[in-house]
């Protein structure tokens, strides 16, 4: 089953749904294809200044604003964000749209890779705080997750930006302006739309209103959080979460395994990062 999602590299709604999608890729064993299409959020950083700062502009204070407007979903989605201000948006570069057409050049290369490509993009650009408006920045990010590094380059500066105008247009024309979005086509190309961040309950009723997919039954034990951190490497706790729900009880068994040294928990950002050790 195919699902569209619109979306955006640095909007915290959608970086926030990365919890979510994985939870649905768990439960559905694979079986969901996302094809992520990016709408383009901050086509200049004035947009986002209050209306009484746009004539006193500076790089800090739009990068101020986006640390803070990542804040404000991460206070309600919790996933960790940077601490420090970011130092992505400047009189030179007053637009994102640099970061995502990164995305579209990971999609135009290895569409299989693309969404690992996304998850690294975002949380290189709001959580380890590099300055994915450097090229270098992007193919090393490409290159980690085994695309060639000249064709990145190559495809980046040949291709990219119609491409990602042909994902604006398509954002367009559904009337899209905030993100994120998920979409499905059926047989006869009639096109269902909702609108906002989903949890996993609605994202999954969603799902299976036009789908008869086989679920996994989701329990928590060490087992089975071991096995999902296995199979996503690196994972954050609003992540456990939103899949296994008792927060207590994640919280103890992390514990217990970090004490038996079978994971590694980090301090990063606003939050931790865990890993197999």
């Amino acid at each position: 089953m195919r699902i569209d999602i619109f979306s955006d590299a640095v909007c915290t709604w959608s970086y926030g749904e990365e919890k979510v999608l994985r939870a649905i890729d768990y439960i559905y064993k694979g079986q969901i294809e996302f094809v992520n299409t990016m709408g383009g959020l901050i086509a200049d950083y004035r947009d986002i200044l209050p209306m009484n700062m746009k004539d006193k502009d500076s790089d800090e204070m739009a990068n101020k604003i986006l640390l803070t407007i990542w804040k404000s979903g991460s206070d309600i989605h919790k996933m960790p964000i940077m601490n420090k201000t970011p130092k992505l948006l400047s009189r030179e570069n007053p637009s994102t749209y640099f970061i995502n057409r990164a995305f579209v050049t990971a999609r135009l290369l290895d569409p299989k890779m693309a969404n690992s490509y996304l998850r690294e993009l975002r949380l290189a650009t709001i959580l380890y705080g590099r300055n994915t408006m450097d090229i270098n920045v992007l193919v090393d990010i490409a290159s980690k997750l085994g695309i060639d590094r000249e064709d990145f380059r190559e495809t980046f500066e040949s291709e990219s930006s119609e491409e990602f105008l042909s994902d604006r247009m398509k954002t367009f024309d559904r009337r899209l302006e905030a993100f994120p979005n998920f979409m499905y086509t059926d047989e006869k190309g009639k096109e269902y739309i909702i609108k906002g961040y989903k949890n996993k309950k609605e994202l999954i009723d969603f799902i299976d209103r036009f789908s008869n997919l086989e679920k996994r039954e989701v329990f928590l034990n060490r087992q089975n959080l071991l096995e999902f951190i296995d199979r996503y490497k690196k994972v954050y706790p609003a992540e456990l979460v939103e899949l296994f729900e008792d927060e207590e009880k994640i919280n103890q068994l992390l514990k217990e395994l970090e004490d038996e040294k079978l994971i590694i928990i980090e301090e990063i950002g606003t939050g931790k990062e865990i890993k197999r050790a």
